[in-house]
């Protein structure tokens, strides 16, 4: 380019030393071309300067400069690879052929791809070496040093420097509004790549929104598909995800229906809760008061609220950046979180029985059965209601139904997280106890009876009592195989049906 530029110069230079010289001969018939001449010099003599600066103003921007400050600055630290991201040209990888792995550069990639969300320093180190990176939305860079035992000084100096080239792009490349939008989608695209689960998805779109408002925020969703992980039952809404500076004892709480979140999901607009109202209609002890007021913006599958975004604080003005970023955010967000909680309803249809939302057998079997490689005690308890037929002949299926949820509940209250409640027949539950004696085991079968027995359980405002028998089996205690803890436990039910029922049974040893 520059080269044609300069033949062009000469080109017109030389025409107009000859319209010159050839209107200062026929003068002054040729006095308007001398004046074209003298123009046409002028331009000659310039134009080469002039495309010169063009093609600098062109690439005075262009990710290819920042390519080679990237490349400058690896060198300088001796670094095994440097990267940059966020740039309107694409994201920048600076690695010598053979200098480091595959892995290596996709994790460097990655971290630098966090840095420029979160806006902290993250170094990490491995055997690959030293990663450091800095970001400030939605710019970021890192490099890689050879040295996995870089000292703090050495690393403090890489921070300092890393930011003043990212402050550097966002000088040179401050993105417009549509390029900030994409840059959204794809931030949180890296950010939920890690993770399959409906709540780590959840968890990254929080945090992207902190990031974007400099708020605390959260995720709330209808629980059909977090009922097994939260607690929150099937058509009930519930908090699934907190940011960093949101009070984390949020997650897990089931959303009223009066609350303004609640309101925003079921009208699918959004709703502003003044500074002293709970947007979230929760109550948590000693929460901050200016945490309760927020905005709630309804997150949208197709045409369908699934759940909330709320950002805490006061409104956000319809107008300007982070206006325009969150709403890419609740678009982009909606889509993947309806996605993620598919997924998330499909496995767990797997798992639980669709009456209790406890796992059911086929569950029960694979986790006994992974407890046939370990040495430790485990107890397994078998569960009958007792005379359960009649109950159902009597007030129907649906009471029946009514009745077996009850005892459902129960059940979970009296678990602990690394056990498991199932439900493996019509009637018949078990409770799955790993790492648990068989002492113990007996224990909590005793109160789990007892519980049913004094927990009233009503039907049409009518109480009907109920009581439960359990069989207890243990390993080693009582089986030298794991595989024979689910017949034992069996066998022992058996024997406390005939023993007059309402009671709890040991197995015999020796199965």
């Amino acid at each position: 380019m520059t080269a044609r530029a300069a033949w062009v110069g000469r080109s017109l230079t030389l025409l107009g030393l000859a319209t010159i010289a050839v209107s200062v001969v026929h003068a002054p018939l040729w006095g308007m071309l001398c004046g074209a001449g003298g123009f046409l010099v002028a331009i000659g003599l310039t134009f080469e300067r002039l495309v010169r600066g063009w093609v600098a103003d062109e690439r005075g921007t262009r990710p290819s400069d920042f390519r080679y400050m990237m490349d400058l600055f690896r060198r300088a630290h001796g670094g095994l690879a440097a990267w940059g991201v966020g740039l309107a040209g694409g994201d920048i990888e600076v690695a010598p052929p053979g200098a480091t792995g595959r892995d290596a550069r996709r994790r460097g990639a990655a971290i630098v791809q966090l840095a420029s969300v979160d806006g902290r320093a993250h170094v990490t180190r491995d055997a690959a070496g030293t990663f450091v990176a800095v970001g400030d939305f939605p710019f970021g860079a890192g490099i890689l040093l050879a040295a996995s035992d870089t000292e703090s000084q050495a690393v403090e100096s890489v921070v300092e420097e890393l930011r003043r080239l990212v402050a550097g792009m966002r000088v040179a490349e401050p993105p417009e509004q549509d390029e900030r939008a994409d840059l959204v989608a794809k931030q949180l695209s890296t950010l939920a790549s890690g993770t399959r689960t409906l709540e780590g998805v959840a968890k990254a779109g929080a945090e992207l929104a902190e990031q974007i408002t400099q708020r605390g925020t959260a995720i709330v969703l209808r629980g059909g598909g977090t009922a097994a992980e939260s607690g929150v039952a099937a058509g009930a809404l519930g908090i699934v995800a907190a940011s960093s500076v949101a009070d984390k004892r949020l997650v897990g709480l089931v959303i009223a229906d009066h609350a303004p979140v609640a309101h925003a999901i079921h009208a699918g607009i959004p709703v502003v809760a003044r500074e002293r109202e709970d947007v979230l209609g929760v109550s948590v002890a000693d929460r901050r008061r200016q945490d309760r007021g927020g905005t709630a913006y309804p997150l949208m599958d197709g045409r369908l609220a699934i759940g909330a975004l709320v950002v805490l604080g006061g409104p956000i003005g319809r107008d300007g950046p982070t206006a325009h970023q969150l709403q890419r955010l609740l678009h982009e967000l909606g889509a993947r979180l309806g996605a993620a909680r598919a997924v998330h309803e499909a496995e767990q249809r797997a798992v639980l029985d669709p009456l209790t939302s406890l796992r059911n057998r086929r569950e029960l079997e694979r986790r006994v059965s992974r407890h046939k490689d370990q040495t430790g005690p485990a107890t397994l308890v078998y569960l009958d209601l007792d005379r359960f037929k009649a109950l159902n002949d009597t007030l129907g299926h649906v009471a029946g139904d009514g009745a077996l949820r009850h005892v459902a509940g129960i059940l979970q209250g009296a678990v602990r997280d690394q056990d498991l409640a199932a439900r493996i027949g019509g009637e018949e539950f078990a409770v799955w106890m790993p790492s648990t004696p068989l002492s113990r085991g007996l224990e909590v079968a005793e109160r789990i009876r007892q519980a049913i027995e004094s927990t009233v359980w009503r039907w049409n405002g009518t109480p009907y009592p109920l009581t439960a028998s359990c069989g207890v089996a243990g390993f080693p205690e009582t089986v030298a195989d794991v595989n024979n803890l689910q017949g034992a436990a069996d066998a022992a039910l058996y024997r406390a049906k005939r023993a007059g029922r309402n009671r709890v049974e040991m197995a015999t040893p020796g199965r």
